[in-house]
């Protein structure tokens, strides 16, 4: 009977623990995009670049993306190496971030966004696949971990905008690195 009741305990702290990780993972990872996401053209615009040029910017990583995320999710497939793939999706997107800010001129600008694009690509594939992997039979779950995301978004655009309007937009970069690193830690 302590074995069977050891068992039942250990299965519901596991699967606890699989949820928080995706909850927390999906707050970080919002959490980032809010603080990047809404400011990027802001960002191209303090650079000089005109509107051609911004909605080149603005237009290539779907693009990307389109392109990328089933090379990086059929890799991931072939080699069943999900969790090193987005590790170094991960990786890729915050080392990209941390330079992006130093850049002044469209040729680099171009050729990091693409960076980015291609790093960003297959995170969110790989999140979702995880998540719905660790729920197993409890799938219907999938809203309340996901709901992790909404709390990261709402609570970090709201602080991203008051720490951007008062740092500059460097920070957008910074913030999005900083808080992909540790979803990056989480993952």
């Amino acid at each position: 009977d302590t074995r069977l009741l050891f068992s039942s305990v250990s299965r519901r702290a596991s699967a606890i623990m699989r949820k928080t990780y995706s909850f927390t993972f999906y707050f970080l990872y919002f959490a980032a995009l809010a603080c990047l996401a809404p400011f990027v053209v802001l960002f191209y615009q303090q650079l000089g670049f005109n509107g051609a040029q911004i909605g080149l910017l603005a237009g290539m990583a779907p693009l990307i993306t389109l392109v990328s995320a089933p090379l990086w999710t059929g890799a991931a497939d072939a080699t069943r190496r999900h969790r090193l793939l987005m590790s170094l999706a991960i990786a890729g997107a915050v080392l990209v971030a941390l330079i992006f800010p130093g850049l002044r001129t469209l040729g680099p600008v171009v050729v990091l966004l693409a960076l980015f694009s291609f790093f960003t690509a297959p995170i969110s594939s790989f999140a979702d696949s995880a998540t719905m992997n660790m729920l197993a039979g409890q799938k219907d779950q999938y809203g309340r971990v996901r709901i992790g995301g909404t709390f990261g978004w709402g609570i970090f655009a709201l602080v991203a905008g008051i720490a951007i309007q008062a740092y500059g937009l460097k920070l957008a970069f910074w913030g999005y690195a900083a808080l992909m690193f540790l979803a990056l830690l989480v993952c």
